[in-house]
């Protein structure tokens, strides 16, 4: 409570009263109406992907690097690992600690267990270099990423098995997360994550945990120590890269894959960015120069700045977005009636991504105000490319922008046309919550 009570105040001090009046109202709606808890697999269900038999061997190397870890946090890490039902595993813990606290935990399950690998590092470098030196170790296909004070679910590795086997040797494998309290007392916030989307990935780390990357790939980037705190944002981000150069744009979708189902439990408690994202400033600045140097090093002039969400960036291109990023056709914003969203983001049915929503809430994860790939916008609200106005004009029929007093259902359909017909050339359909609903 105390810590609720702390966050709200901050978030009071850097955006003032309208915005932290509908982040608490939103908060409360959530807690009335959105309920969750984390269900285990059934013992059955596990036995089931135990006796499951693969023609080719696939080995996951879990890298944890560790300081002072709390013992009660490090065994439950532990036995997060060795209890899984795909069992082909090593579990890589690279220890910076001065005592000898993670060491004597290590070796009592070392005693227990194959496949555990202790490695004392003669100092402390930072998470990325740390965990730099236990991937010098990792003899694994697939590197999986832990955090020290996280555990995962019993089945995890068996779906990151699966989603590689069902996939051309994809580059990254994620999942959604969850989280859970110091004591582990039921688990709450489920993340339930978008598939493979460049645009959130510009505003915040939306795949985090539970994150495989494959061996080589991984080995070749390492991490980069100059972002510590946001060193796998930074590394997803050259992940990314590195497929688009390896095998084109329209490959990357099939090479960084999503598993839906809550794979990874990201433990918070007063000195984690879940518990307080306040007690890690240096980390968002970090997240921001890591998206500044993605941006850079695609030849994209833009501003990176901070939303008021902390660890939420918004990406403001040199003379709009059309002038640099040439694959984008149209940008569509939010339809608010009576201060609810009615219209603008839409699925490929039709169906309207944030329908009902008050215009100030921001959704689970802020994804409702993060600029992001959809299917379709719609009409009445959006801006499109200069090329592309006369293909609008010759399949919608209107004069652009949009005239108005159209039948709401045919100018959906008609949206849903346009869209549909920029995504078979290749062309990215975006929305922006920020984009007026006057495109005048």
């Amino acid at each position: 409570m105390f810590g609720n009570i702390k966050k709200t105040i901050s978030y009071y001090k850097r955006n003032g009263f309208t915005a932290t009046w509908y982040a608490v109202q939103e908060r409360l709606w959530e807690k009335k109406h959105i309920k969750y808890d984390y269900v285990p697999p059934s013992e059955e269900e596990l036995d089931k992907q135990r006796s499951v038999k693969y023609e080719k061997p696939l080995k996951f190397s879990v890298v944890v690097p560790a300081f002072e870890t709390p013992e009660v946090f490090l065994q439950d890490l532990i036995l997060s690992v060795t209890e899984q039902s795909y069992d082909n595993y090593e579990l890589i813990i690279a220890d910076a600690s001065e005592s000898s606290a993670v060491k004597n935990v290590v070796s009592s399950f070392m005693e227990q267990y194959n496949g555990i690998v202790y490695h004392k590092l003669n100092s402390n470098e930072g998470i990325s270099d740390n965990t730099n030196e236990a991937l010098k170790l990792a003899t694994g296909d697939y590197i999986v990423l832990l955090d020290h004070d996280d555990f995962i679910t019993p089945d995890a590795f068996y779906h990151i098995r699966q989603a590689v086997d069902k996939g051309n040797s994809p580059v990254l494998v994620y999942s959604d997360e969850d989280k859970t309290n110091r004591y582990v007392e039921g688990f709450f916030e489920q993340h339930k994550k978008r598939d493979f989307d460049r645009e959130i990935l510009l505003s915040n780390n939306y795949i985090c945990h539970l994150s495989a990357f494959r061996a080589d790939v991984i080995k070749e980037l390492k991490l980069r120590r100059e972002y510590d705190g946001a060193q796998d944002h930074d590394l997803i981000l050259r992940t990314v890269q590195y497929c688009r150069d390896k095998y084109g744009e329209k490959a990357v979708k099939d090479k960084i894959i999503h598993v839906p189902k809550v794979l990874y439990h990201w433990r918070c408690h007063d000195a984690s960015t879940a518990g307080d994202p306040n007690h890690k400033r240096y980390a968002f600045d970090a997240g921001r120069h890591a998206i500044e140097e993605a941006l850079k090093e695609e030849g994209i002039s833009a501003k990176v700045s901070e939303m008021k969400h902390l660890g939420f960036f918004r990406v403001d291109y040199e003379g709009g977005i059309f002038n640099q990023r040439p694959n984008v056709g149209i940008v569509g914003g939010a339809l608010v009636k009576n201060e609810k969203i009615y219209g603008g983001a839409m699925e490929a049915d039709g169906k309207v991504i944030f329908d009902g929503m008050w215009a100030g809430f921001s959704g689970p994860m802020h994804i409702a105000a993060l600029r992001q790939t959809v299917p379709a916008v719609d009409l009445r609200n959006c801006i499109i490319r200069d090329e592309l106005i006369d293909l609008y004009k010759e399949v919608t029929g209107y004069e652009y922008p949009f005239p108005g007093d159209e039948d709401a259902e045919r100018v959906k359909g008609k949206s849903l046309k346009f869209c549909n017909k920029l995504r078979d050339k290749g062309i990215e359909v975006i929305y922006d919550p920020e984009l007026k609903q006057d495109p005048e």
